[in-house]
């Protein structure tokens, strides 16, 4: 028995250029650190609560830091995954592929308008939060205020990425039917 190379069907969209599956690997690595990160200050609250000389105030700044480290970071990932809330309903009022095209290219480029906005707010957040401190731990806000500007800059890669790819049909990730069990 010969192996033969699967070839997809003509009408398929093209794979994902290694770039974008680095970056979301790299998004999603860092978004289970965070995650690990969460749970042992969260445990370690809980350990506080029993055991009084294992009580610690920073922990709950870490859990609350890393809960705002996955919700950031995440952005990017799950724009390039579908991830996103899209409107079904709109991909079944608009008839045949080419209006489908349009509605998921304008829908690209909104995405992209609003990640390009987010970004930039994050970097302006980022310019004045080395004035602050987090009350805990001494943190300068500025280090925390990366996370949402690596998060929504990836968003803005991923959404330009999703405008290329605007012509094919791809899945979303999760449909309200698949939700509701």
């Amino acid at each position: 028995m010969t192996d033969t190379p699967h070839t997809p069907p003509p009408d398929a969209p093209p794979q994902a250029r290694p770039f974008f599956r680095w970056l979301a690997r790299i998004e999603l690595a860092i978004a289970v650190f965070f995650l690990f990160t969460l749970a042992v200050g969260v445990l370690w609250q809980v350990l506080g609560r029993y055991v009084p000389a294992a009580n610690w105030v920073g922990a709950g700044e870490i859990a609350r830091f890393s809960l705002l480290g996955i919700t950031f970071i995440t952005v990017g990932y799950l724009i390039g995954q579908h991830g996103q809330i899209t409107v079904a309903v709109i991909d079944g009022i608009v008839k045949g592929p080419r209006g489908r095209t349009v509605v998921r290219a304008v829908s690209a480029i909104l995405l992209t308008l609003i990640c390009l906005a987010l970004t930039w707010e994050a970097w302006s957040m980022v310019e004045d939060g080395f004035r602050r401190v987090s009350p805990v731990l001494g943190i300068p806000l500025g280090y925390l205020y990366l996370l949402p500007l690596i998060g929504f800059a990836s968003g803005t890669i991923m959404a330009i990425g999703r405008l290329v790819r605007a012509n094919y049909d791809e899945p979303d990730a999760l449909i309200a039917e698949e939700a509701e069990v």
